[in-house]
């Protein structure tokens, strides 16, 4: 049976700025936006709510009930931005999580609440930390999603019972909990349908003929008859480690050893399925409802606990945990078919293995752009005569049947002034006399997507008196040196 936790944030907001602002304003708050030239309420706090105001009140009606009402810009943008943003921290309880509306999250908790101690500490949980976030939430965990949606606002919030015993506290909710029009709502009510059980006892055909096929779709819904799928903003990786701490941590040390045992925790796991790790990312749960990720990659699979624990070293230096961390979970989003090496004839160490190990280490601290080799390809324009690989990438190329190459060939091309004599030739403002010429070599262009790439150019192995060997070449625009041979 799949289980649904609701969340909804009725005062959302508002607490967000109260969460922004250094001394969080106790009076009457609201937000105001500006909308066909009238100034009208957009969120309100709880105590201004008590005193009467509700969103879309006009700012005049309000400031005469409230004469001492706070007030400030709206900014849906960044709320809605602030609630994804909770949404990732509450991957914390389920990899499932999805924004449900301006004003609440849905989470798939199916087959999670015994990590938590049940449903009921799970839930107990989920208050606690938004409690100590300041942020007003209500939870209810239910059966569908519908159900979960309207029990958390029109039923209270807790744990609903499972089908059929839930039937009965549904049915006495108003038709809001349907989640339907505003309008239709109105409509029912008009009629004397209050409630959900007063339009589930009633034929299906008149009230389909009479107010359309919508509102008989949130009823089964709710009363958990179809399946309604939520889309997680995430996709959960299949192989996950996670560990709940019962205190806050915030010291390298601590984060370390967490780490350590969320590896060998998942590396297991992969070898199960004979997989190794590709890439890797550690979300870090602090406790004010930051989230902080940290992704690394290998240049092959790889299911090696201290070698990947390794990897996260460097990058752990950047991560920052205020007040804390108190929940980790440890993915890994991309995994490879792990093939066993042929161990040496001391059987001490895999061959292969240390160098794959040395490129991951090396990638970890400058980056993956940074380490790179260089394959030749099968075109005549030196430019374009190599491509960048990953320093593990097989070669699919066959080396191209050309006159020897320089070991260093520059990006781009760099004057050089020639003497009319041809007994020397000025380089970086250094004259450099001839000692020897071999050549020329013709290389002519290739045709592009954009043309043809070169004209022609005569290339020519210099050695000056100093023994240093150059490739220059000759064009239409002059003498051009490329490269240097070793």
């Amino acid at each position: 049976m799949r289980r649904f936790l609701s969340v909804w944030l009725p005062r959302w907001p508002t607490d967000r700025l109260r969460r922004r602002l250094s001394s969080q304003p106790y009076g009457p708050l609201a937000l105001i936006q500006t909308t066909a030239n009238t100034t009208r309420l957009y969120a309100v706090n709880t105590m201004a709510a008590r005193m009467g105001l509700a969103p879309n009140m006009t700012l005049a009606d309000a400031m005469a009930l409230v004469p001492a009402l706070g007030t400030g810009p709206a900014d849906p943008q960044g709320d809605q931005a602030a609630l994804e943003r909770l949404a990732d921290w509450c991957g914390r309880y389920s990899p499932w999580v999805a924004t449900d509306g301006p004003d609440g999250l849905i989470l798939d908790v199916t087959g999670v609440p015994h990590l938590f101690g049940g449903e009921e500490a799970m839930l107990n949980n989920a208050q606690g930390s938004f409690r100590r976030m300041h942020v007003i939430a209500r939870c209810a965990i239910a059966d569908s999603p519908a159900a979960a949606w309207a029990w958390a606002r029109h039923g209270g919030g807790g744990v609903l019972p499972g089908r059929p015993d839930c039937l009965e506290p549904l049915g006495q909710l108003p038709v809001a909990a349907l989640r339907i029009d505003a309008r239709l709502a109105d409509s029912l009510n008009t009629l004397g349908l209050k409630t959900v059980g007063a339009i589930a006892n009633l034929p299906r055909a008149p009230l389909t003929k009479r107010f359309g096929p919508q509102l008989l779709e949130r009823l089964d819904c709710l009363l958990i008859r179809r399946d309604e799928p939520i889309s997680p903003r995430q996709q959960p990786a299949p192989w996950r480690s996670r560990a709940h701490l019962a205190e806050p941590i915030s010291t390298r040390e601590a984060i370390e050893q967490v780490l350590d045992q969320l590896l060998e925790t998942l590396c297991p796991l992969l070898e199960k399925e004979h997989l190794g790790a590709r890439q890797l990312a550690l979300h870090a749960y602090r406790v004010d409802g930051d989230v902080q990720t940290i992704r690394i990659g290998t240049s092959a699979p790889s299911r090696n606990p201290k070698h990947l624990a390794r990897l996260f070293r460097d990058p752990l230096d950047g991560i920052m945990p205020g007040f804390g961390f108190e929940t980790f979970v440890l993915e890994a989003t991309a995994a490879d078919p792990f093939s066993a090496e042929q161990a040496n004839l001391e059987g001490t160490h895999q061959t292969g293995s240390d160098f794959t190990q040395l490129i991951d280490r090396l990638q970890a601290r400058l980056g993956d752009r940074a380490v790179f080799r260089y394959e030749p390809v099968q075109r005549r324009t030196p430019e374009a005569s190599v491509v960048r690989l990953s320093p593990t990438a097989r070669s699919h190329e066959e080396m191209p049947d050309l006159e020897p190459r320089p070991q260093r060939l520059m990006y781009q091309p760099e004057i050089v002034e020639m003497d009319n004599t041809g007994e020397a030739f000025t380089w970086r403002r250094i004259r450099r006399r001839i000692a020897s010429v071999d050549g020329p070599e013709r290389i002519r262009g290739e045709w592009t997507p954009g043309g043809l790439d070169v004209v022609s150019r005569d290339y020519f192995r210099i050695e000056d008196e100093a023994g240093r060997r150059y490739w220059v070449y000759r064009s239409l625009d002059g003498w051009f040196i490329q490269g240097m041979f070793a």
